[in-house]
């Protein structure tokens, strides 16, 4: 199922939804790049806390379904094919698209702390980065009708995306082989 920001925000919007699609695939990604995982119920429940919803329809429960596994699914894959959710530039102007980004970063480093599994003081690439999205978290356009925004733009949401996948690699490393015995 490929997951696309039009069809979420609609969605989202017939749900009631508080938080944006961004918010909460950057909430789930940040959950995920801690190391943390979730049941079916478990994803189900922070999302619905999240999104600040009672109850979730069938088709809401589907996507979430399907955007978890995406998700994991992306962070996970060699090829570093992890994208951020965000609306292009078809879909809504560029003080929109930075208000998602803003959002999406926010979401990342609410999802890092409610998964518990960062304690002490990471390393000082990932604080680097996480330093990075709070400032993202904080973006806005000045200027509308600056041509510059574009650009920035996107070179924040990539450098975004890159410090998503830092943050996972810092986090989820394969355990190590145990040496073998040699007789």
């Amino acid at each position: 199922m490929t997951i696309e920001y039009p069809a979420l925000a609609d969605l989202w919007d017939e749900s009631g939804c508080y938080q944006t699609p961004s918010a909460l695939h950057g909430w789930l990604s940040g959950y995920l790049a801690s190391g943390g995982r979730l049941t079916g119920d478990a994803w189900q429940q922070e999302a619905m806390d999240y999104l600040e919803i009672d109850e979730l329809s069938d088709a809401l429960k589907g996507v979430l379904a399907a955007l978890y596994t995406a998700v994991l699914k992306q962070m996970q894959a060699e090829d570093m094919s992890f994208t951020l959710l965000l609306p292009d530039d078809e879909e809504a102007d560029i003080d929109e698209q930075v208000d998602c980004l803003a959002q999406w970063s926010k979401g990342f480093l609410d999802g890092l702390g409610a998964s518990g599994k960062i304690s002490g003081r990471p390393d000082a690439d990932v604080l680097e980065v996480l330093q990075d999205l709070d400032a993202f978290s904080q973006a806005q356009i000045d200027d509308v009708n600056d041509p510059e925004n574009t650009q920035l733009y996107l070179e924040l949401a990539e450098h975004a995306r890159v410090a998503a996948l830092t943050v996972f690699y810092a986090f989820n490393q394969p355990a190590p082989k145990a040496p073998e015995t040699l007789h």
